[in-house]
C-alpha cells in the first residue's frame, strides 16, 4: 500500500474530512489531497504531525509496517 492510501485510510478510520485533518496538521486541504493521491510527499514535520495525531509511528505512515504501529 502506498503512503497516500495509508494516510487516507487512517483519516477514514477516524471519520474526519480532508479539511479537518488538513487544519489539524497545518496544511491546506489541497496539499493533503496531493499527499493522499501520491502526487506530492509530505515533509518530515508533516509526517510527524500525521503520525502523532493517529497515534502511529512515522515508519508506519511511510512503510505501512504493522509491527511499528503504536496503540494508544
Amino acid at each position: 500500500m502506498k503512503l497516500g492510501k495509508r494516510i487516507s485510510g487512517l483519516r477514514e478510520q477516524k471519520q474526519i474530512t480532508q479539511g479537518e485533518l488538513a487544519q489539524i496538521i497545518g496544511v491546506t486541504r489541497a496539499a493533503l489531497s496531493h499527499y493522499e493521491n501520491d502526487r506530492r510527499l509530505p515533509d518530515y514535520n508533516t509526517l510527524m504531525k500525521i503520525a502523532k495525531y493517529f497515534s502511529v509511528s512515522v515508519e508506519y505512515v511511510i512503510e505501512g509496517d504493522n509491527t511499528t504501529q503504536i496503540h494508544g
